[in-house]
């Protein structure tokens, strides 16, 4: 049994290039792992208690949409993240130094300007925002949206650390942001609501941003010596990356938006609201799957520059996954009705804890399918797009045209894409696995 759990997560003795580099993976993700979710801890005490307690379900309501505003804005960001996640970590792993600084130097500078570009465009339309989402024109919105663009952006930050495996960094980030983030919320919510909301979230993002820049600094430090677009013999296979990912990006864009907005808009604020608590519920299920992700990638690329496989880190942390989320699901159906019938702010929220349940076995197959999403694009192999478009537009297409829809109704749509998708990305996992093989023989 043993022998079996070794050969599965890829620590077999028969090739010690192979063994070292599981071992700094499961390492790297069990540190990440182990502070992302002491952190989780004080956010959920933040987003599943004093959030309800100081705002009411019909402001509840508008947050997820006016969030999803900002990362619109910022999807061109989302694109660029991704290729120069990819190849600041390709040229960490050929001891590149010149390159790996120019492009940490060129990219960060292109994305603040790109920030200021999107605040600007993002205080331009607020008007029509505030009107389509049925909320007062308020500072609220404005700090929603900045908060969005701010979230989007802290990205580009994370992924240097993460294609450098400054792995520390992104823990303590995560460690100190959390903390303040409830103690700034328990302050401000019940003077400010809807804006103490938005101040509070935004503090994280900040303090992320913070700490990447004490790690990076000897990097930017140095990064006068590289000249720049030092990386330019890379650029046409960087736009050729970024063509594929454009596609996935826009794709979960454009989901993200019309399920919030239809929601927002065609349903009633109070379960609009409730739908706000329960995906933060069901977000649980996210957490491993963002953390492996982060992990999962770099080593990935790694693997295939060094003529060495990631496939078995691709299953482990699919069946963790896979695991953890029927798990939360189960839990989150018999614990909810007392946590609703006790905690104060809940109690409105009674009857919805087998949708909570519904909505966290949705969200664990889509984190399953986006980690392999992750996967095969750290091979530079983007099959998946096959299924994952046309599905993306028959949700959307559903999503927009049911009439009067029921939040049941919307779950089941959502639970349809979700299962599709993950039957998709099990069928593209096995070729992309079978062509890796291919080329490890030949």
């Amino acid at each position: 049994m043993w022998q079996f759990i070794r050969q599965f997560l890829g620590l077999t003795p028969s090739e010690s290039a192979q063994r070292a580099l599981s071992i700094a993976f499961w390492r790297s993700t069990a540190g990440v792992f182990i502070a992302l979710r002491i952190a989780d801890l004080l956010n959920a005490v933040t987003g599943l208690y004093i959030i309800p307690l100081n705002l009411p379900s019909n402001a509840i309501g508008a947050v997820l949409p006016l969030m999803q505003v900002g990362a619109v804005l910022a999807m061109p960001v989302s694109v660029f993240t991704l290729v120069f996640t990819r190849h600041l970590c390709a040229y960490a792993v050929a001891s590149d130094s010149v390159r790996t600084r120019g492009l940490l130097r060129d990219a960060l500078t292109a994305t603040a300007l790109t920030l200021c570009g999107a605040l600007l465009l993002a205080a331009l339309l607020m008007p029509w925002i505030c009107h389509l989402l049925r909320i007062e024109h308020s500072a609220a919105g404005y700090l929603a949206v900045g908060y969005g663009l701010l979230a989007a952006f802290t990205p580009m930050a994370w992924s240097a650390l993460q294609a450098l495996k400054r792995f520390g960094a992104i823990s303590a980030g995560a460690l100190i942001g959390a903390p303040i983030r409830l103690i700034v919320m328990a302050f401000l919510l019940p003077i400010f609501g809807l804006s103490g909301y938005f101040i509070g979230q935004s503090l994280p993002p900040i303090i992320m941003l913070i700490v990447a820049g004490i790690a990076l600094f000897p990097l930017l430090k140095q990064s006068r010596d590289a000249p720049f677009m030092a990386w330019r013999n890379d650029l046409k296979p960087m736009l050729r990356y970024a063509g594929w990912i454009t596609l996935g990006v826009l794709a979960a864009g454009l989901q993200g938006a019309i399920i919030t907005f239809v929601i927002r808009n065609h349903l009633t604020d109070d379960v609009s609201g409730a739908y706000y608590l329960i995906s933060r519920f069901a977000e649980i299920a996210t957490y491993s799957g963002t953390t492996l992700a982060t992990v999962l990638f770099p080593f990935a690329i790694e693997a295939r520059l060094r003529g060495l496989t990631s496939h078995q880190f691709h299953i482990g942390v699919t069946a963790f996954i896979l695991l953890l989320g029927f798990s939360l699901a189960a839990m989150l159906y018999g614990l909810l009705p007392f946590v609703f019938a006790y905690i104060p702010g809940l109690s409105p929220y009674l009857g919805y804890e087998g949708a909570a349940a519904y909505l966290t076995l949705i969200t664990t197959l889509n984190a399953a399918s986006t980690l392999h999403f992750t996967h095969a694009a750290a091979h530079d192999r983007f099959t998946y797009l096959i299924f994952l478009l046309p599905l993306t537009l028959l949700l959307s297409g559903a999503l927009l045209f049911f009439s009067a829809p029921s939040l049941v109704q919307i779950l089941h749509l959502l639970f349809g894409h979700a299962l599709l998708q993950f039957i998709g990305s099990l069928i593209t996992a096995r070729y992309d696995f079978k062509h890796a093989q291919k080329c490890l023989l030949s």
